[in-house]
């Protein structure tokens, strides 16, 4: 259609011209009046049709970039960023200000299991003014027939640095408290430490906290007080 349009705008134009030049002359001048007018229109109408593409392909350009535009990503650079990713997840740390210790620990206590199977020890200025903290994986499974009670984000830590540090419940997860027979709660408890020279300085610890196994009976108080050592 456009080829068509093309050849019929320049044939117009050609024609228009033949006719100015008709009426010029007298013996041509009659065949001048039907053909300029004629050609005229037919180029009007040629030249109208052939700039519309034009003016429709710089109105795409002036259109932002769609996502449909955007090309994937190479699947090898993928791979790699998937790769970069999950290393960082498996350290566990991007830097020397955190280190992350994965342990085994575990205990069963009136058919409810306790585990501590990560710390995480991190430099980093809190605002309370602590250099840094350590972070204590608590996972703990009520297979009981009893809900409990049982409070880790309450306890106390000894570092083998000999600083004794309170468990700060509002920055730790949502570990302690009731835990309803058949129930499973994982989170971490974290201990601001005042001095943190380097996290690598934390070579053990020692975790105490309280244990309840039946919610109901206060006076059935059990404690916890483990090491740790890695």
């Amino acid at each position: 259609m456009i080829l068509f349009m093309g050849f019929l705008t320049i044939f117009s134009t050609v024609g228009f011209i033949v006719g100015l030049i008709f009426l010029v002359f007298r013996k041509t001048r009659k065949k001048a009046y039907w053909l300029v007018p004629s050609t005229l229109i037919l180029a009007i109408i040629g030249f109208s049709f052939m700039s519309k593409p034009v003016e429709e392909l710089g109105e795409r350009e002036k259109q932002p970039i769609s996502s449909a535009n955007i090309e994937p990503m190479d699947s090898d650079a993928q791979e790699d960023s998937d790769e970069d990713d999950s290393t960082l997840i498996e350290d566990g740390n991007e830097d020397d200000s955190t280190v992350v210790h994965e342990l085994n620990w575990s205990e069963k206590k009136n058919d409810t299991t306790f585990k501590i199977d990560r710390v995480g020890i991190v430099k980093d200025e809190m605002e309370s003014g602590a250099e840094g903290a350590i972070a204590v994986h608590f996972v703990i499974d009520n297979g009981s027939k009893k809900d409990i009670s049982t409070f880790p984000n309450q306890g106390t830590l000894l570092t083998n640095t000999k600083e004794q540090i309170d468990a700060s419940l509002s920055l730790s997860e949502d570990i302690g408290g009731e835990i309803m027979s058949g129930a499973k709660k994982e989170g971490y408890v974290l201990y601001p430490i005042k001095k943190l020279n380097d996290p690598n300085d934390i070579k053990s610890i020692r975790v105490k906290w309280d244990f309840w196994p039946d919610k109901d009976v206060t006076t059935n108080v059990q404690d916890f007080d483990i090491n740790l050592t890695w």
